[in-house]
């Protein structure tokens, strides 16, 4: 039941309307908002223990890489990778170095990862779930650094 909840909201992440498509991301980040607090998903990510990494896969080559990018999923494609990555940075990293071989010609991987190294930052992942002033400072920080990192790599990679 969970694995066919999870399939629409990821099929519904990159669908054309824009209701759909936030609220979908808006739920992927909320459920993994939930495991960080809880880890309410413990016994599931045992038996399945890519659940986020194919959720932080999907995101970022359906939405984030995806050539025509649409702007108004930004936000909600930024805050929905938040708690994806905070989840497992190992594993979220391991994601980021497969497509980055897929989705990036050899001379820009380099950029790619640096992206992604200026992007997530250990101290404000430690935070995803932190409520209040902090919590609100480091979710605007974030906002505002995946907007630069989308613009950054979208730079090179439509142009490939």
């Amino acid at each position: 039941l969970f694995n066919a909840l999870l399939e629409s909201l990821l099929f519904g992440m990159s669908h054309l309307d824009p209701f759909v498509s936030k609220s979908s991301l808006h739920g992927i980040g909320g459920i993994a908002r939930e495991h960080l607090q809880n880890k309410c998903l413990d016994g599931h990510l045992s038996q399945h223990p890519d659940i986020f990494d194919n959720c932080s896969g999907r995101l970022l080559q359906d939405v984030v890489f995806h050539p025509t990018l649409i702007w108004d999923r930004l936000e909600p494609a930024g805050m929905c990778l938040l708690p994806l990555a905070a989840v497992d940075i190992h594993r979220f990293a391991a994601v980021v170095n497969s497509l980055s071989q897929k989705v990036c010609p050899p001379e820009h991987q380099g950029r790619l990862h640096a992206a992604f190294q200026s992007l997530i930052q250990p101290e404000v992942l430690n935070k995803v779930c932190t409520g209040g002033y902090e919590g609100r400072k480091n979710r605007i920080r974030f906002k505002k650094d995946f907007s630069e990192f989308v613009k950054n790599i979208h730079s090179f990679l439509v142009m490939k």
